[in-house]
Order: structure tokens, then C-alpha cells, then sequence
């Protein structure tokens, strides 16, 4: 539609542009014929006047008709109405503006184009369970996700964790690709991720990114008592 708004806009430009040149133009015309006509009739003032012979004085002369009837014929020096041209020079002008007024209304009538609508969030990653073990090496957190009939296939997933000490402080982070190198809609994976942790760990969180490191949203539908059990906020 915005295409066709601007072609209509350009034509509409463009044939006001040629209604002022073809106009320019006849006005020029129309000009430097009156002025020869002035030059013309200024030369012939400026001649000595001749009395024109009998023979040619603008007197009608009587034409006899095959029936008998006598007519006078016209003059031959009769003033002759020429029709002027400005009248059809209006008409076409008139044409023209009807034309481009014409393209106007139907570019205002048209109106702005509807702006393509948004494209539909793919369906978060459902996050299906989650635990985790603390052992002198550190902490290790697992967990399985799946990715929903209705979501998009999705590549090289990576499990992040974030790790809190008592207060909210931050301790440490880690992050390791999960099982499967591709999840098609409905497909799941397992995960962990292993970190080293020294201190006091009061809460941890998992979040789920692309390789390039762009954050892929996920929703938690783990069971009311698995969420207990494993007495975490993911």
C-alpha cells in the first residue's frame, strides 16, 4: 500500500508539473503572437494611407440567382469571428486537473498502510524438574526440560545457574549445554551443571540461554511437591 501511495503521489507531482508547462507554454505563444500582431499593425500605421480603387471598395455586390431573384453577396473584406483557443486550452487543462485531484483523493482514501503485526513469541521451555547435591567439590544442579508442541526447534541450549550466599550475595555462576544438541517442539533433555562453590549456599537460580547467548524464556511446571521436596527457588 505504501508502494502504491507514493506511485500515486509521483504521478499526481508529475502531471501537475506538465499542466504548469503546458500552460507556461501557451501563454508564451499566446503572447509573442500578440506582439506580432501589434508589430504588425504599428508597421502598417506608419505606411501613407492609399484610396483604395473603386473596383475594391467593400461594397456587396447583387448576385442573381437562377430563378430570378437578386441577392447581395457578402463582403469579402467581412470581419471573420475566430473561435479562440483558450477554450480548449481550458478544457484540457480543466481535464488534467480533474486527473490529478482524482489521484490525490484516491491516495488519502487509501490511507496509511496497517503495520505488520508483530510476530508471536515462540512458547517458553518448560522446566519438568530440578535437584541438586552438595558435596566437597561444590554444587551440582540437574534437572530435565521440555520444549512444548507449540514452541520452535531450538539448538545448542545451554543451563546457567546462579548462586547466592546468605543475604542474596552473589557467589558464583556456572553454566554447561544441556544433553541434547537439538530440541524439537515436544522433544525434552536432562541437564547439570557443576560448580565449585566455597561458603554458605543459601539459594541458587536456573536460566536457559542459545549458544550465541540469548536468553530463551522458560516457564516452571514442576508438581507442587517436587518443588518442596527440593526446598529451592529456581
Amino acid at each position: 500500500m505504501d508502494t502504491l501511495l507514493i506511485a500515486v503521489t509521483v504521478l499526481s507531482l508529475t502531471m501537475a508539473i506538465g499542466l504548469a508547462i503546458l500552460t507556461t507554454r501557451l501563454l508564451r505563444e499566446d503572447r509573442a503572437r500578440a506582439e506580432a500582431r501589434i508589430a504588425a499593425l504599428t508597421q502598417l500605421s506608419a505606411e501613407p494611407e492609399l484610396e483604395p480603387p473603386p473596383a475594391l471598395l467593400d461594397e456587396p455586390l447583387p448576385v442573381t440567382t437562377p430563378d430570378g431573384f437578386v441577392v447581395e453577396a457578402p463582403s469579402i473584406f467581412a470581419a471573420r469571428v475566430e473561435e479562440s483557443p483558450w477554450g480548449r486550452r481550458l478544457a484540457i487543462a480543466g481535464a488534467l486537473a480533474v486527473v490529478v485531484s482524482a489521484g490525490i483523493f484516491a491516495a488519502h482514501a487509501a490511507g496509511p498502510s496497517a503495520p505488520p503485526a508483530a510476530a508471536a513469541a515462540p512458547a517458553p521451555l518448560e522446566l519438568t524438574a530440578l535437584r541438586y547435591t552438595r558435596d566437597a567439590q561444590g554444587l551440582t544442579v540437574s534437572g530435565s526440560i521440555q520444549n512444548p508442541a507449540s514452541g520452535v526447534p531450538l539448538s545448542g541450549v545451554v543451563a546457567t545457574v546462579y548462586v547466592f550466599g546468605p543475604g542474596g550475595a552473589f557467589l558464583t555462576s556456572g553454566r554447561a549445554p544441556v544433553a541434547a544438541s537439538a530440541l524439537a517442539p515436544g522433544g525434552d533433555s536432562p541437564f547439570q551443571v557443576t560448580l565449585p562453590v566455597n561458603g554458605e549456599v543459601a539459594r541458587y537460580r536456573v536460566g536457559f540461554r542459545t549458544a550465541d547467548g540469548a536468553v530463551v524464556a522458560h516457564v516452571d511446571r514442576r508438581s507442587s511437591d517436587t518443588v518442596a521436596s527440593t526446598q529451592e527457588q529456581p
